[in-house]
């Protein structure tokens, strides 16, 4: 890979470079020297440079030949000889000061020169003057086109190309076996197998397919556009072969993965006395890996062990399956190590998380005076970016920057997930911005950047970004955009995104379809999941496993199970996954029948409950309240298959069903089972103790954290000891806990403030709480709501109608409060002021008598609360 170079630097270097051509053009009209008139060079007189052929002496540079025009005149001979040595120089300069002598004697140019003329500017670049030259020439052959043809080809014209290719056709011109070769690359640079059929077709008629680079050609087209059959039907139809042939039909079954099909063709080559070269044992050492011992040997007794492609692709080899060892031995060998060989053995390391070994080769090859390109830099980011602190990272940043490799996009796209993994997004975008060109990786690795840090606005804006800058989003962009709208329960931008990737053309994959499934099931909206789920052709289990688990989050865990029998209908059996979705299904809408018939059906079938299969079993079992089920699956696990998330699932169980005693005796045999307590452990036993009051236990528990264990502690921790002192009536404590954590305090840690301060009636602490929320979520209807409680319970009404007039006036709006109810296998859903259910009339009319009953038995609404309307 090239560094790219910032677009004003290329404008002016071409600038410049154009400058530079037509000054030398005033005094050189080359293109119209075929119609000058005919004259007569005379007194032609060797100079003492030149051999008693006339063509330069091997020791004279190119510069003193065109130097010596000056003072004599030469024969045909040599000016041929000069022009075809600037053509193999690319010597256009020098090129220009031979035409404009030429012109300058009155030299009437033959076609072959015209010819040779016209390579030197196509090779330089120059096609708009090869152009020239080639409209201007009085008579044209084969060699002309074929000249032309393969310029524009060589300079990645390729449409021009295959319209000259075209008009020599039409022109009457007779085609001959050079001919070909240049239109079939122009179809494979064109990416259309339409047109290369259509040259097939017309070399069969005039008979040119008997050459073997024709059929070179053939091979090499159909391969380049996927339909290796037909390169097959190409080879097997030649009537002569050479190495070009081998290993352009070996390339072909290697690229396509046949590697026994490479390897016959290998043995074939042989056996019919080809001598494979270095190319060949590049593409059978590249497809064929797992025989590198045999491939090595064969190689040093062919004599190719000297050259550096082959030892690299050997190198290669050895590493893909691997073996590093055999690696290095081939890297030790080499009697030349170019940067491929370096990058490439150090990529092994890196690629096999040595680690170590790939930094110490790193180090290695500058101190033998090889400066690293930018595939050393990135593959070394990538690295760093694994094990290392994020000093250690941008150390490799420096390196970039020094080097001037820092603007190429696979340096740049390393630096943004290397940035993101540290959280560094504001480094991640100020990579990107130094990238010269951004490519699709480029902006996929931005969005999964701010995605994976959580920004997901930022995400959402940098898909329009990337939209408005022409790059076209791939399958990669779309799941990780939708992921993001899910993340934020943003449906509303989804659709647009589902929108934009229906236009696309792309198809709806497993991959993406399960990100559309999630979606729409995560917002609530199952019809939504169910078609996305029912478009999606080639359905893989992830897919299934979105489906049940969006039924069973949503309420409809019946329909899971219909969907696991509908899937064992399809072949495919379900996983462990399968049922841990379910079960984490059922598991949030308190579907206690259901979760348990999903875990008679886990006992039934032939899958062994696995650890996370338990975990989930666990942490469901704990939801419902059934402590004691979840101890018979806790217990029934042996003691070395417990992973700390077992623990945890435990723990956090007896937390949530107020078993303090037991979950810090659990706790205290975790140590005695050495196994390493988590972030995790720490909240459930925070949690424990928050609800049995005890300050000391959980205060003692938080700060060994750091001092034992080494954890930092987050906002679930922080979280967690703020609402210990909140439960305690400890408010000051609390907010002076909150104003100490060493990270800006989220929304959260507040509103737990507010709710305490709405028990014990603290106003004041209160309205400090309701500013730090609604600077933080302008939108949270909660905060509204708690602080005019406060104001409520205080009798003053007047605050309670400024603030319901301030949300009416910010937009926020009160969502309503849900609950599920699970009856006969099915789960209910209510939503307060609801009455859309279809028994609701017999509902709200049970709900009558109920509140009936209860003031009849003495109770008394408590009239301190504030009533926020819905909407």
């Amino acid at each position: 890979m090239t560094t790219s170079v910032p677009l004003t630097t290329q404008l002016q270097g071409r600038s410049n470079r154009q400058a530079t051509v037509n000054s030398l053009h005033t005094t050189c009209h080359f293109p119209q020297i075929a119609n000058l008139p005919n004259r007569t060079v005379k007194n032609i007189q060797p100079h003492p440079s030149i051999s008693f052929n006339g063509t330069p002496k091997k020791e004279i540079s190119l510069e003193k030949a065109i130097q010596s025009l000056e003072s004599s005149t030469f024969d045909s001979d040599f000016y041929n000889s000069l022009i075809s040595q600037c053509i193999s120089e690319k010597a256009l300069h020098e090129g220009i000061r031979l035409c404009s002598h030429l012109e300058s004697i009155g030299y009437e140019p033959s076609t072959y020169m015209e010819n040779q003329f016209i390579n030197l500017y196509a090779k330089c670049g120059e096609m708009g003057t090869a152009k020239e030259i080639f409209k201007g020439m009085s008579q044209r052959n084969s060699v002309s086109w074929n000249a032309m043809i393969s310029g524009y080809c060589l300079n990645e014209q390729f449409l021009e190309a295959f319209l000259l290719f075209q008009e020599m056709t039409g022109s009457g011109v007779t085609h001959n076996q050079w001919t070909y070769p240049s239109a079939l690359r122009a179809s494979i640079g064109l990416g259309n197998l339409k047109y290369g059929e259509q040259i097939h077709g017309h070399l069969m008629k005039t008979g040119f397919f008997q050459y073997v680079q024709v059929g070179n050609a053939l091979i090499n087209m159909y391969t380049k556009l996927g339909t290796l059959e037909d390169a097959e039907i190409v080879y097997e139809n030649m009537e002569e072969l050479d190495v070009i042939s081998w290993n352009s039909i070996i390339t072909a079954n290697a690229q396509n993965g046949y590697r026994d099909r490479v390897l016959i063709l290998f043995v074939e080559m042989q056996q019919k006395g080809f001598k494979p070269d270095k190319y060949v044992y590049g593409s059978v050492l590249g497809s064929c890996g797992h025989n590198s011992k045999a491939l090595h040997a064969q190689i040093y007794k062919s004599g190719c062990s000297m050259n550096v492609y082959v030892m690299t692709a050997l190198l290669d080899a050895y590493a893909s399956t691997g073996n590093l060892n055999g690696a290095y031995l081939v890297f030790s060998r080499m009697s030349e190590r170019n940067i491929v060989a370096w990058n490439t053995m150090i990529s092994a390391y890196i690629e096999n998380q040595c680690i170590k070994e790939g930094l110490q080769l790193f180090m290695q090859m500058g101190e033998n005076g090889i400066s690293p390109d930018e595939y050393t830099i990135a593959i070394m980011i990538k690295a760093m970016t694994v094990q290392s602190e994020i000093a250690e990272c941008k150390q490799f940043h420096v390196i970039a920057v020094k080097s001037g490799y820092y603007t190429d996009a696979s340096i740049g796209n390393a630096l943004i997930t290397m940035y993101s993994k540290h959280g560094k997004v504001s480094y991640s975008l100020q990579a990107l911005k130094n990238i010269s060109k951004p490519d699709l990786i480029s902006w996929n690795a931005m969005i999964q950047s701010h995605a994976q840090n959580r920004r997901y606005d930022e995400a959402l804006a940098l898909f329009l970004d990337m939209k408005l800058s022409g790059i076209e989003p791939d399958v990669f962009t779309f799941i990780g955009i939708l992921t993001t709208c899910t993340n934020i329960g943003c449906l509303g931008t989804g659709k647009i995104v589902h929108g934009n990737l229906i236009k696309s053309g792309l198809v709806v994959d497993a991959f993406v379809g399960s990100s559309l499934v999630d979606m729409y099931a995560k917002s609530g909206v199952v019809s939504d999941a169910k078609r996305a789920f029912d478009e999606i052709e080639q359905k893989d289990p992830t897919t299934w496993n979105s489906m049940i688990l969006g039924l069973a989050q949503n309420g409809h865990g019946h329909k899971g199970l219909e969907l696991v029998c509908l899937m064992m209908q399809e072949n495919l059996e379900p996983d462990n996954f399968t049922f841990a979705s379910l079960l984490s299904g059922c598991a949030d809408t308190m579907a206690v029948q259901q979760g348990r018939q999903v875990h008679s059906l886990i006992l039934k079938s032939r899958l062994t409950t696995d650890v996370p299969l338990a975990n989930a079993l666990i942490t469901m079992y704990a939801s419902f309240g059934s402590i004691n089920e979840a101890e018979q699956v806790f217990y029934g696990l042996t003691t070395t298959t417990k992973t700390i998330v077992t623990w945890n699932a435990m723990i956090g169980g007896y937390a949530q069903n107020g078993c303090t005693r037991k979950a810090l005796g659990l706790f205290d045999q975790i140590g005695n089972n050495k196994i390493t307590p988590n972030g995790i452990t720490f909240v459930a036993l925070l949690t424990a103790c928050s609800h049995s009051g005890l300050i000391d236990q959980a205060e003692t528990y938080f700060y060994s954290m750091t001092a034992k264990y080494g954890i930092k502690p987050g906002y679930e921790h922080s979280a967690c000891m703020v609402d210990i002192l909140c439960r305690a009536g400890r408010l000051e404590e609390a907010e002076n806990f909150i104003n100490r954590m060493p990270y800006d305090p989220n929304a959260l840690v507040w509103r737990m403030l507010l709710s305490a301060c709405r028990s014990l009636g603290d106003l004041d602490r209160g309205k400090r709480s309701m500013e730090k929320i609604t600077a933080l979520e302008p939108g949270d209807s909660a905060a509204y709501v708690l602080l005019s409680n406060i104001y409520a319970s205080q009798g003053k009404w007047n605050d309670v109608n400024e603030l319901r007039k301030l949300m009416r006036e910010n937009g926020v709006k009160k969502k309503p409060g849900k609950s599920w109810i699970e009856l006969h296998n099915t789960v209910h859903e209510f939503v307060a002021g609801d009455h859309s259910h279809p028994q609701a009339d017999d509902i709200y009319s049970k709900l009558e008598h109920l509140m009936t009953e209860m003031k009849l038995e003495g109770y008394v609404s408590d009239t301190s609360v504030s009533s926020i309307q819905i909407g």
